[in-house]
């Protein structure tokens, strides 16, 4: 995948310059309190050396998120699991890029490639009640809680539960108004 395009922002392959700006994120406690192995330490060449061995996985993909203006403004990425069934998602962002609808977009539009172009019957996010605007960000793009794992994080020396939210292809169609352009999947 080259690059996906959107009106705010675009999404692709991460470049040598972005991982700097990438390991101050994955290091701030803001943006990764959900995060166990604390205290985060990443390192730039931490981060690259992930991505190369990310890169050897089919089926999934690490992107970055920038402006059209070319600001690196955060990370998006997905792993189908099984292949062409369903996939997880994972979005971070920088904490001074929230609430300008940069996240709301780049999960739109990988929403978008899951469902129309690879296909996927379901796809998934993790989330924690420790950021209720996460769940509710979620929440307004049509997905659901599947699963509660009770007090499974720490966030600001609370316990907090951990949210599986995931969204059925039917419900993407049906939510946006479109037309499913695969046939119904009768599994017998």
């Amino acid at each position: 995948m080259e690059k996906l395009e959107g009106e705010l922002v675009r999404l692709r392959p991460p470049k040598e310059e972005d991982w700097p700006y990438l390991a101050d994120m994955k290091n701030d406690l803001k943006t990764q309190g959900w995060n166990q192995r604390l205290p985060p330490t990443f390192t730039p060449e931490m981060l690259e050396e992930k991505n190369k061995k990310g890169k050897e996985r089919k089926n999934s993909a690490n992107l970055a998120i920038e402006t059209h203006d070319g600001e690196l403004i955060g990370t998006i990425s997905y792993s189908e699991e099984p292949a062409r069934l369903a996939a997880s998602f994972g979005i971070t962002t920088g904490k001074e890029h929230w609430g300008k609808g940069y996240a709301k977009e780049a999960q739109e539009i990988l929403l978008h490639f899951l469902f129309i172009e690879r296909g996927l019957h379901v796809v998934r996010l993790w989330t924690q009640t420790g950021f209720p605007w996460a769940e509710k960000a979620a929440t307004k793009l049509g997905f659901k809680i599947a699963c509660r794992f009770r007090e499974d994080s720490i966030i600001g020396g609370k316990y907090v539960d951990c949210l599986c939210m995931d969204m059925i292809r039917e419900e993407y169609f049906e939510l946006r108004g479109l037309d499913d352009p695969l046939p119904p999947r009768n599994i017998q």
